[in-house]
């Protein structure tokens, strides 16, 4: 999990919602979530599934929290 962004955090990603090059990177970390959810149930290794967990995790929220920074701000 990620600590809860500030709200100048939160308006720097509403501000980048949109932009064509934010839009190439979130698709980026899109692709490399959906190989981490597909990888993940396969991993023998009990650190490295861990460790795919976490980075899913992390991913998950970044994603969410970027893809609603612009609803986030309004309700401040």
């Amino acid at each position: 999990m990620i600590t809860q962004p500030s709200k100048q955090a939160i308006q720097a990603l509403a501000t980048l919602d949109g932009d064509i090059h934010f839009e190439v990177v979130k698709q980026w970390l899109r692709t490399t979530l959906n190989e981490l959810n597909e990888q993940t149930p396969y991993s023998k290794d009990e650190v490295q599934t861990r460790w795919n967990q976490g980075a899913q995790q992390l991913l998950q929220e970044f994603l969410q929290r970027a893809d609603n920074a612009q609803e986030t701000i309004r309700k401040f």
